[in-house]
């Protein structure tokens, strides 16, 4: 066989292995992916480059890991496989992560460490999925702001509610993972810290996860597990000596499980109240600026000047004489000691002259 031939069995074979791959064959270099979070429980990913072909009614995608692209099932009413729709204004493909459904086990995108990809799919009837771009790399986006990856709703009775929000989803809830969480708790005790966090709300998050991470040292480091229900049969507050007035932070972090998940951590602040039963719980975060009155200046001078006498062995034991009282009897008793001297003299002077 001449080497020409050779070549071109190689070239048919190549050919046909990338035919049957189907996903690699429809890698387009001009087609770029961008996934950013959406909201409490989706992603939003933004495709460009993408030709819109109007025979095809139907359009999917999948955001996986290179483990989990042997089986990419794009017919799938549920699962990884979410629909994209073409905005005719900007002119790009857009469309956000599945969306849990009761009873249904929902995807949650980047949950995991690793690398990720995007593969997109189209159809006519909805069911015969053609592959038309894919497998391509894409970024691991940023995680939600600060006060929304992991919730915790803690409460002063018996349960405490505990729904563990990773990456935009609830873990157990959602995807059937359950997960451990470490907490700390500790008390807020800067006032201008306060003051920002009741104007700012979680736009100053940083500087409260800041603030905790201070704390960290001082603190003990307790943790629990989400549950199948979602509600944990114990408050996770219970053991602290919270109190009525002040105010308290949560500082949260979910466990990667030995680098399988992404590492996530998040804050939150409450406010220390007394419920109805009289217990005392965390609730939600309402500053009240305490007003401090200057005190009277005589006041002042007083309370300063005065001595804890309680122990003073010098302090006399009775009640002593006025200064006014003192003085007469000093008086008088000189008078006494004049008027006997001038009598004394008086009578030597007449028992002379007899």
């Amino acid at each position: 066989m001449g080497i020409h031939k050779k070549i071109l069995l190689v070239l048919l074979f190549i050919l046909f292995t990338i035919g049957i791959t189907g996903c690699v064959s429809a890698t387009n270099e001009n087609i770029t992916y961008k996934a950013e979070y959406n909201d409490a429980i989706s992603y939003k990913l933004t495709i460009t480059g993408l030709d819109y072909d109007s025979e095809y009614k139907y359009y999917r995608a999948i955001i996986c890991q290179e483990d989990e692209l042997e089986d990419l099932n794009f017919a799938a009413t549920f699962g990884k496989a979410f629909s994209i729709s073409y905005n005719t204004e900007t002119e790009v493909w857009e469309g956000t992560t599945l969306e849990a459904r009761d009873g249904v086990k929902a995807y949650a995108p980047f949950e995991k460490a690793g690398q990720y990809y995007v593969c997109v799919a189209k159809s006519k009837n909805g069911f015969d999925y053609e592959i038309i771009d894919g497998p391509k790399k894409i970024e691991t986006p940023e995680l939600p702001p600060l006060g929304e990856r992991i919730s915790i709703y803690t409460s002063a009775y018996s349960d405490t509610s505990c729904y563990i929000m990773v990456n935009a989803h609830n873990t157990m809830g959602y995807n059937n993972v359950q997960r451990t969480i470490n907490f700390y708790v500790g008390e807020v005790t800067d006032t201008e810290l306060l003051k920002k966090l009741s104007e700012e709300g979680k736009d100053s998050y940083d500087e409260l996860m800041e603030y905790a991470k201070q704390q960290v040292q001082n603190l003990k480091q307790d943790s629990f597990q989400d549950t199948k229900s979602g509600v944990l049969d114990y408050n996770i507050v219970a053991d602290y000596p919270i109190e009525e007035g002040k105010y308290y932070f949560i500082y949260s972090i979910l466990d990667n499980e030995n680098g399988t998940y992404n590492d996530v951590e998040d804050i939150e602040i409450y406010n220390g109240q007394v419920t109805n039963d009289g217990k005392v719980g965390l609730g939600t975060f309402k500053y009240t600026e305490q007003e401090i009155t200057a005190p009277n200046e005589n006041d002042t001078n007083t309370q300063n000047n005065q001595v804890n006498r309680n122990n003073d062995n010098t302090t006399a034991g009775r009640i002593l004489p006025k200064a006014g009282s003192s003085l007469m009897i000093i008086v008088g008793i000189i008078l006494f000691i004049i008027i006997a001297s001038v009598l004394y003299i008086k009578n030597k002077q007449y028992k002379d002259i007899k």
